[in-house]
């Protein structure tokens, strides 16, 4: 540029930053040592926060904001290093571009791949983090880590750029980013494809409640689901193996009425599909139900108890979860036993029930009514999750876990149409409180814990 285009400064001091004249867009980058949490201020060190955060940071600059950012504090680290980039000078990523430090880098059109590699040689873990400036004067991170180089070697990321747009390298050890064609479907507003490390955004389908997401994956992805608000909706592990499988985006009306949800994919080298679908698409639950992988299926029929089991050929868990209750088997043989709930009761009669399955292997649903459902007459013990019927006169339940097995249960009393009447616990205000317990009626056990082993006792 001509101009000066380097600081150096200790932490808590405050740098008085040279924009080039004429003035013209520069891009500013903060970086330290290692991972040091910094605060970055301007306006002087009682002035306005700008970023806190870990190692780097860095900003777009245009002319109206240039006499804003003129003064420059960072607190936190011993020395920190301030920089300003041209982006008329920045580097076409046009293939393999390799670096050291923070850098700047113009994508110039088109869809393309970008292979992302940080190396490190250091003991100490070093921050590498590659973002883009959004309009908004804010950045998005495209790739970040933060792994000791001794130990792991390297960091790998694919990323998926369309259309011109400036890339800022904030800081890095040794980096290169290589770009390739991409050979993809086109996208809609509800199926969307791509390759390795990206966030959709998705407007909810019509509606008032939850939605389905299927997910396709050539290699296996880490998927992540949040509302508008970033508060977490789900977070899976997408296996190759396992095929199309799909997610319950969770939603009711206030939730919704936020705005739009994000699906983050990340650890992903190939190819893979998202398709928002609504949730009347969820296969039906009638009788036994085997899949694999993910999976939401909708069960519309009377009141019930769902059992699951894992059928994998190596061990794996299977979690189910149904009207707010859960089950899961524990990483074990094939065909382990996972437990059973009740399934089709309030609060929504006659309305579809979302049983939402997560696994990383084969697994097996059966409905049973609830007249098969196993009775008891007088104490009884077992493990994990459980539905049981009293055969007694009336009486007063209590709940206990082995002494030695650890582990927190609920025992909940149900009636014919699944309504709660009462529950005893193992923690809580419900700690070894009776709880009445009329004769025929059915008992929910409910366990947390590695063992998950429970006594019934009635009185």
């Amino acid at each position: 540029m001509g101009e000066r285009t380097e600081w150096t400064a200790r932490g808590g001091r405050t740098v008085e930053v040279d924009y080039p004249a004429p003035a013209r867009t520069v891009v500013l980058t903060v970086t330290v040592d290692r991972l040091e949490e910094i605060t970055v201020l301007a306006g002087g060190a009682d002035g306005t926060e700008l970023h806190r955060g870990k190692g780097a940071w860095s900003v777009l600059v245009p002319p109206a904001r240039q006499e804003e950012l003129r003064r420059i504090t960072v607190t936190g680290p011993r020395r920190w290093q301030l920089r300003l980039h041209d982006p008329a000078e920045a580097a076409e990523l046009t293939g393999r571009v390799t670096g050291g430090g923070p850098r700047v880098l113009v994508h110039p059109g088109g869809t393309v791949l970008v292979d992302v590699t940080h190396r490190s040689s250091a003991k100490d873990a070093q921050l590498f983090r590659l973002v883009r400036p959004t309009a908004d004067g804010d950045r998005e991170v495209l790739a970040t880590g933060d792994r000791v180089g001794k130990l792991y070697g390297s960091d790998n990321w694919t990323l998926l750029l369309e259309g011109p747009q400036l890339l800022v390298v904030e800081q890095g050890e040794e980096w290169s980013l290589t770009g390739r064609p991409a050979d993809l479907p086109p996208s809609t507003d509800t199926v969307r494809h791509g390759i390795g490390d990206r966030r959709e955004v998705f407007a909810w389908p019509d509606g008032t409640g939850p939605a389905l997401l299927e997910v396709e994956t050539a290699d296996g992805v880490l998927l992540g689901l949040e509302d508008h608000a970033g508060r977490r909706l789900a977070f899976v592990h997408v296996m190759a193996e396992n095929g199309v499988q799909r997610v319950l985006v969770r939603a009711d009306p206030d939730r919704r009425a936020l705005g739009p949800f994000r699906a983050e994919v990340t650890r992903g080298r190939r190819a893979w599909r998202l398709e928002l679908l609504p949730v009347e698409e969820a296969r039906e639950l009638v009788g036994r139900a085997d899949g694999t992988g993910h999976d939401v299926l909708a069960y519309t029929g009377p009141p019930a108890v769902l059992r699951a089991w894992s059928l994998a050929d190596k061990a794996s868990s299977v979690t189910v979860e149904a009207g707010g209750r859960r089950i899961a088997t524990r990483y074990g043989s094939p065909e382990e036993w996972g437990g059973a709930i009740p399934v089709g009761g309030p609060p929504e009669p006659d309305e579809p029930e979302q049983v939402r399955v997560e696994s990383r292997g084969r697994w097996r649903l059966e409905v049973v009514p609830l007249a098969a459902v196993p009775v008891f007459d007088g104490r009884l013990a077992g493990l994990g999750a459980e539905v049981v019927r009293w055969a007694g006169p009336p009486g007063r339940l209590t709940v206990r876990t082995g002494r030695w097995h650890g582990g927190l249960a609920e025992a909940t009393v149900l009636d014919e149409r699944l309504n709660p009447l009462g529950a005893t616990s193992t923690f809580g205000r419900r700690r070894h409180v009776p709880v009445e317990l009329p004769s025929g009626c059915l008992v929910a056990v409910q366990t947390w814990g590695l063992k998950g082993r429970w006594r019934l006792a009635v009185r």
